[in-house]
């Protein structure tokens, strides 16, 4: 059995670009690994595509869920995915005996305004530097564009990337630093950060599985931490292909029509590459908060929960803020500790902030971090604390 993904093939709905392999007509009938950003319309294309090329298709089974199928990975798992105008998010569920996508989340973007934002922060340097403007020279525009994504991932690595700007025989050198890409980036990254918080924290011990690609972009390494999961792994390109060919041949529909497959049985222990874990991913994370810091004095946080407000009501486990401040709601969120992990479940109409960005439904606290209740607002500093003897 062989398996594919769009873009493997060389044609034109690839997902990102990069043909990985090829088929030969007569080959056998293979099951293509689509992610969320492949319609009906688009996997109707591509079908029609491999099949005027003499390629036979068994269907299409979502990326996720045969990467987790085929791994065997346990419980949930969040796979982050980087399309070219999307960052989507799938949890998939393995239950012991079936692997099952189980909720998708979209977010617009992508690639490609990451791109444009590192183009912009490309020309203002330039033209800084040399009054040289690359965006008024089409050529250059787009030799630039293009090398983006990998001058990235080298400052990623090495903390500086550099790159020659050709024009009208002149070479003008520019160099962009990790933190320049990163904080260019960050504006679009935190709707990512948000919705992955509020993903992890709704499912206190799942996995992570993150597009390889999107992995070494600047800036998406505090984005992976932010989201306190104790196993990130990394997608290589290929993998989903590789983990569709151990499907099943089925037999065809009489229909001519082919499947779409969101849910698989686990299938016995296969012989595949283990995926890679995210360097430093589920090392050295900060330590959950334990305690909330509110004028100088430390206030635990424990399973039966901790409502902050203006007016949360009386008794233990309520800590009034003062009335009058800005976007402070009543009983603006609460703040829970179990299973030795903490989070904040918002229930304000103005939003609670965790390091400056806006916590969508819930996510979890680290020690070291600040959470912001209101616009100003007030700030609540997040610690760690170790119990007393005997507790």
């Amino acid at each position: 059995m062989r398996g594919l993904e769009p873009g493997m093939a060389g044609m034109a709905a690839a997902r990102d670009g990069h043909p990985e392999a090829s088929l030969a007509a007569g080959d056998p009938a293979a099951w293509v690994a689509v992610g969320l950003d492949q319609d009906a319309a688009t996997m109707g294309a591509l079908l029609r595509e491999l099949r005027a090329a003499g390629h036979g298709v068994q269907g299409f089974a979502d990326r996720s869920v045969a990467l987790v199928a085929a791994h065997r990975l346990p419980g949930a798992q969040i796979a982050i995915d980087l399309a070219r105008a999307q960052v989507l998010l799938a949890v998939v569920f393995n239950d012991g005996a079936t692997v099952q996508l189980q909720r998708t989340v979209r977010l617009p973007g992508g690639e490609q305004r990451l791109v444009d934002a590192w183009l912009a922060l490309a020309a203002r340097t330039l033209v800084q530097q040399t009054r040289f403007d690359p965006l008024h020279d089409l050529r250059c525009e787009q030799a630039l564009r293009a090398a983006l994504p990998g001058l990235a991932a080298v400052a990623q690595r090495d903390g500086q990337a550099g790159y020659v700007v050709e024009s009208a025989g002149r070479e003008l050198p520019l160099m962009l630093t990790r933190d320049q890409l990163a904080a260019a980036a960050a504006p679009h990254l935190e709707p990512v950060a948000s919705a992955l918080q509020a993903l992890a924290a709704g499912l206190p011990e799942c996995g992570l599985l993150v597009d390889a690609r999107f992995a070494e972009f600047p800036g998406v390494a505090a984005l992976l931490a932010g989201a306190h999961v104790a196993q990130v792994r990394a997608v290589p390109a290929g993998s989903a292909a590789r983990a569709a060919s151990l499907l099943p041949t089925t037999a065809p529909l009489q229909s001519g029509a082919v499947q779409y497959l969101t849910r698989l049985p686990l299938p016995a222990a296969a012989d595949v590459e283990p995926l890679p874990r995210v360097a430093g991913a589920d090392e050295d994370r900060r330590p959950m908060a334990t305690h909330v810091v509110y004028r100088g004095r430390a206030i635990p946080i424990d399973g039966t929960g901790l409502v902050i407000g203006r007016d949360p009501g009386d008794g233990a486990g309520m800590l009034r803020l003062p009335e009058g401040v800005a976007g402070l709601s009543r009983r603006h969120c609460t703040l829970r500790r179990e299973r030795e992990r903490t989070q904040v479940v918002d229930h304000s109409q103005y939003g609670s902030f965790l390091d400056g960005a806006r916590v969508r439904g819930r996510a979890y606290l680290a020690a070291g971090s600040t959470l912001r209740l209101g616009t100003p607002g007030v700030e609540l500093p997040l610690v760690a604390l170790q119990e007393p003897a005997g507790h």
